[in-house]
């Protein structure tokens, strides 16, 4: 089978909440509202050419929430839906109520390898941002349908990783619905565009490179970067629900606010699910941390943290550059409950009541060289 992604997304890259499903902010159902009869064909189309669907969790949740009881006209889309054999991945959900559901609950790649392996045309995935996330980090998604939306909504999970890995694809079809939709076909592809001669005179000799590196060297501080991450966010959402989960989560950004000021250090950003902090000395960072994870504990909740001193860009209140994205990819190999740190931490923070533990060395993604890592404790 062909795996193909269907989304609907805003324009600035929303894809949480198309229906009235719960929306962090109260901006859910801006799909729903589009009187659009192109749209309602397309959706037709999709689910009808579908041998099989794949969910992550949560949309699996509003999926299996609606579907098997759905209403008058949906009815007969709904008997459609509840024949097809559906799979959901979850490390948590145990069993199911919804007829031909199998739960994937042992290694991505391998379990959909397996169901791709299967006689049949497409196996749909619909909403399910994380899940699709680790679909393209596997290079799994043969075709993705977007289905556009003229709307900016500010706010909710977007589709795209802002971590993800550059990848070609090529654009196959492309409509616009009387309602303003664009519908967008890509196909994956391996070829890398090359430059013409027309986009020649637009390259940049090295004088302009040297000179742009100069300007954004004006903006380039050392510090130390601080990223948390609560643990396992979306199936404690689901098992929660939506609005207990919502104030877990506003407690949490109260005290990570807190302790951040408290050590010293600058909030810098809710990362959705965690924080992104600056600090001016690493020490501060690591007390921090360690005092997040344990307001955090007594919420219910585990997060992991991260923490990098070097280089970073301030990009007006926003940091970039190397140093932000060598935390956070420090961060996706940190364990629940535990604060990781390089080894430029480490050896700055040498002397004070701070125990670092070696984790070894390591590769993070898309960042060069062995990385000695360490787990810090007080």
């Amino acid at each position: 089978m062909r795996l193909v992604v269907v989304e609907f997304m805003t324009l600035d890259g929303v894809m949480e909440a198309p229906g009235f499903e719960e929306h962090r902010s109260g901006r859910n159902g801006w799909a729903m509202r589009a009187d659009d009869p192109e749209l309602a064909a397309f959706n037709g189309r999709q689910i009808h050419g579908a041998d099989a669907l794949l969910f992550g969790r949560t949309t699996f949740n509003v999926w299996a929430a609606y579907w098997p009881t759905a209403p008058g006209p949906a009815a007969p889309m709904a008997v459609h839906i509840n024949r097809l054999p559906k799979y959901v991945v979850s490390k948590s959900l145990q069993s199911t109520d919804w007829a031909n559901t199998t739960i994937l609950h042992e290694d991505l790649g391998e379990d959909v390898r397996r169901i791709k392996d299967l006689p049949g045309g497409d196996l749909m995935v619909y909403g399910s941002a994380d899940l699709v996330g680790g679909l393209l980090e596997l290079d799994l998604v043969d075709e993705l349908r977007i289905a556009l939306f003229p709307v900016i909504l500010g706010s909710g999970k977007r589709l795209f990783r802002e971590d993800a890995d550059l990848r070609q694809l090529r654009l196959v079809a492309s409509r616009t619905t009387s309602g303003g939709i664009v519908l967008l076909t890509y196909r994956r592809t391996d070829a890398t565009p090359e430059v013409t001669d027309a986009l020649q005179p637009y390259l940049w000799t090295p004088d302009q490179v040297e000179t742009y590196r100069v300007l954004e060297e004006t903006n380039r501080v050392l510090a130390t970067v601080l990223f948390t991450d609560i643990v396992d966010s979306t199936g404690r959402a689901a098992a929660l629900g939506d609005r207990e989960w919502r104030r877990i989560l506003d407690r949490h950004d109260e005290a990570a606010r807190a302790e951040i000021r408290r050590w010293g250090g600058e909030y810098v950003k809710s990362t959705g699910d965690g924080a992104l902090a600056r600090f001016d000395a690493p020490t501060r960072a690591v007390r921090a941390a360690i005092a997040i994870a344990g307001a955090a504990r007594r919420l219910g909740v585990e997060i992991r943290a991260a923490i990098h001193t070097g280089e970073v860009e301030v990009r007006g209140t926003d940091l970039g550059g190397i140093g932000v994205h060598i935390a956070s990819r420090v961060l996706a190999v940190a364990d629940a409950g535990q604060v990781v740190v390089t080894r430029t931490v480490r050896d700055l923070a040498i002397g004070t009541d701070l125990r670092f533990e070696s984790r070894g060395s390591v590769t993070l993604r898309g960042v060069p060289g062995e990385w000695e890592l360490f787990t810090a404790t007080i």
